[in-house]
């Protein structure tokens, strides 16, 4: 398999002329790996960061194909980069937007696919479209997704990837239908659990500790600079929290093997997991090992005997089948379905089972992976059933004899990325799942998605649930909406939650127990409607549902809507390369501005400024800060209160063109980076602003 995969790497799947469905497995293949967490996200500068024969593009290139046969992403990157700047290949532009992919950052390979396959008016690069639909999708923009599948299918090649294309599109159609589940409360465990790296396989011992798997930071010269996953565990406390994870002894975590996937057994007397053998980010062996719980600790690992092999063994966890234990696994044994089938063993003796079985119905030509059963309901990750991310989670009951066709768990389960390894106890008060979906309390190392954190999954104790339907005033249902939730404190405006839905008209929110809250649903094209409500003496669940209708703004309408927390980008205020001063031009932008404060009074603003991308990161965020404070100058002197601006400054973080690091760009086109936007923080929940204040792209890209 090792050897398979290497082959495929090497001779197809990071040759553009070798696009095809191999390629795609190759890539997805090596993407499990990654964020089954046997890949060190940290970046290593070493030896092979340099190409052997020379720093030409050709020589780029190939020290870049050695480092993704190597598993070294990251300086592949680098060096496919590097070159790209020299001569500008598409070839080079697709091993990058490949190698986003790779990584897990579905953003920035849409970008760069984007800038390839924009013009590629001769479908040289058709077989690209599938996996830019796949980057589209796992970035949430479905809408574009769903046009790139449309076209694969239409125009590509290969039918097992039209199939595949078809699937994904069902994923885009189940959101439209899908209603988010208020009552369950899903976030991240906390940095006492997780690293910047990946966590993997949470579960539960009988006393309630938290075992996981996650890589290991520390670097040291005696392995190399490799990094290797080991388990850890750590215990609860109330008002407290997780406690600082602590390493398990030698005896299960084997020096140079990856461990992780664990899982205890019913009784909670044996802990399975897995041992890995990964050379550069290739699994070549995977076994599954358990050990007895002590008097003082667990025991030696033991190999399971029955369910290792000439394949890959992984994700192991008890269950019942047919009156009998067994041991529920993934794995890609030959003469499966596709990729890695879940499979089940019955248990002959503690550490023996029988030969592995397919589970059957529920298991694809794509992969199935982290199996976990409780109470006649087997719960899985794929990518084979029709998902709204990357590997999303699905559930199938067990009726005596056959599984039922899995279902989608939805939302907030799953996301627009991967979700996977979920837990739940069997009262379905608690459990977990880990995932790399973009939040602000992840520490991912390297960009939003790289790595996976691990999240608890709760039950609120009261659910009060309010449904918010857009209409037109014709009772038509309006797709494509936006919804703000704000919560009302004394005097000012509080939290929000910002909510969309592109493929249908609901968006649903969980409220808290007497607060009290202002709702305001917008769509491009339409005014906004607004209401208010509170949750004041509620005390039983309740489901509140309200339709906004929104009408149509008149095509001759001169005013755009601009709602709070949207950052608006302004037509004139631009600054030249490396200075803060207020140019002329802008003057008539900040006047604009000037009306706006002075027509709602009670108006807070953000100005927010960004930089282009040249020069030094830390230099640019001051100097972005030093150009919205001197926009914010220009208001004061004006007569605004200074406690009505707020001034942010944004370096480089934001570009809303190509013109990124490296990235060859005329003055203009990095000219058009320079800006100053503002966005209401408090006040008027949405307000008028005249068309020709804004730029001809009107509102700024929602950050």
């Amino acid at each position: 398999m090792a050897l398979w995969l290497k082959n495929q790497i090497q001779n197809h799947a990071y040759s553009v002329q070798g696009s095809s469905l191999l390629v795609i497995k190759s890539m997805f293949t090596m993407r499990k790996i990654i964020l089954l967490g046997f890949v060190s996200f940290c970046f290593l500068g070493s030896i092979w960061a340099q190409p052997a024969n020379g720093n030409t593009p050709a020589a780029l290139i190939k020290s870049g194909d050695e480092q993704i046969e190597k598993g070294q992403y990251y300086n592949a990157l680098e060096q496919y980069e590097k070159s790209y700047k020299e001569v500008k290949d598409k070839d080079v532009a697709v091993k990058i937007a490949r190698t986003h992919f790779l990584l897990r950052d579905y953003g920035k390979s849409a970008t760069k696919f984007a800038q390839v396959l924009a013009r590629d008016k001769a479908n040289k690069y058709i077989e690209e479209r599938f996996l830019y639909g796949k980057a589209l999708k796992m970035n949430a923009q479905y809408t574009e997704a769903a046009a790139e599948f449309n076209n694969y299918i239409a125009n590509g090649t290969n039918m097992e990837l039209k199939a595949q294309a078809e699937i994904e599109l069902k994923g885009i159609e189940l959101l439209g239908t899908m209603k988010e589940n208020v009552a369950i409360v899903v976030k991240n465990a906390g940095n006492q659990v997780n690293n910047p790296e990946s966590q993997s396989s949470p579960s539960l011992d009988s006393e309630g500790k938290l075992y996981f798997g996650s890589l290991d930071a520390k670097e040291t010269k005696e392995n190399g600079g490799v990094h290797f996953s080991k388990l850890y565990s750590s215990i609860y406390t109330e008002g407290k929290g997780w406690s600082k994870a602590e390493e398990m002894p030698e005896l299960i975590n084997r020096e140079g093997y990856h461990t992780s996937n664990v899982s205890f057994s019913k009784d909670g007397n044996m802990m399975f997991f897995t041992r890995t053998l990964s050379e550069g980010g290739h699994m070549d062996e995977s076994k599954i090992f358990a050990s007895t719980k002590t008097a003082s600790d667990w025991s030696p690992a033991l190999e399971v005997t029955g369910v290792n092999g000439e394949f890959m063994a992984r994700h192991p966890v008890e269950g019942d089948l047919f009156g009998n234990r067994v041991l529920f696994f993934s794995s890609n044994i030959p003469g499966g379905k596709g990729g890695f089938d879940i499979y089940y063993a019955n248990k002959m003796s503690e550490t023996e089972y029988s030969a592995p079985i397919n589970a059957g119905s529920i298991n694809t030509a794509a992969d199935e992976l982290t199996p976990y059963y409780v109470d006649g309901k087997l719960y899985f990750s794929s990518e084979g059933w029709p998902g709204i991310g990357g590997l999303d989670i699905f559930v199938s009951n067990w009726n005596g004899s056959e599984w039922s066709v899995p279902t989608n768990m939805g939302l907030p389960y799953n996301s627009c990325t991967d979700d996977i390894y979920y837990k739940i106890a069997a009262d379905g008060e608690k459990g977990f799942l880990v995932s790399n979906r973009a939040d602000p309390e992840s520490k991912s190392l390297k960009g939003k998605t790289c790595c996976d954190d691990i999240y608890s999954v709760t039950k609120r104790k009261l659910v009060i649930e309010l449904n918010a339907f857009a209409k037109d005033d014709k009772n038509k249902s309006l797709k494509g909406i936006v919804a703000q939730l704000v919560e009302l404190n004394v005097g000012t405006d509080g939290n929000i939650q910002t909510k969309s839905n592109q493929e249908g008209n609901q968006v649903s929110y969980s409220l808290s127990k007497d607060k009290a809250y202002k709702i305001v649903v917008s769509k491009d094209g339409y005014f906004p409607a607004e209401i208010q409500l509170n949750t004041v003496g509620i005390t039983q669940d309740q489901v509140l549902n309200r339709d906004f209708v929104l009408k149509m703004m008149p095509p001759e309408s001169d005013v755009e809507i601009i709602t709070i927390n949207e950052p608006i980008r302004l037509s004139n205020i631009y600054y030249n390369y490396d200075d803060d001063k207020i140019l002329s031009d802008a003057e008539k932008d900040l006047n604009a501005i000037l009306e706006l404060m002075v027509k709602y009074p009670e108006m807070v603003i953000e100005l927010g400024s960004h930089t282009d991308s040249r020069g030094d990161d830390d230099y640019n965020q001051k100097l972005s800060l030093r150009r919205a404070n001197s926009a914010r100058r220009w208001l004061i002197n004006k007569g605004i209160d200074s406690k009505r601006i707020q001034a942010k400054g944004y370096g480089e973080t934001v570009i809303l063109n190509n013109c990124s690091n490296g990235e060859d760009c005329t003055d203009d086109e990095h000219r058009f980076n320079r800006r100053t936007e503002f966005k209401i923080l408090e006040g008027p929940t949405s307000i008028e602003v005249r068309k020709e204040v804004l730029n001809k792209k009107g509102k700024a890209s929602k950050k």
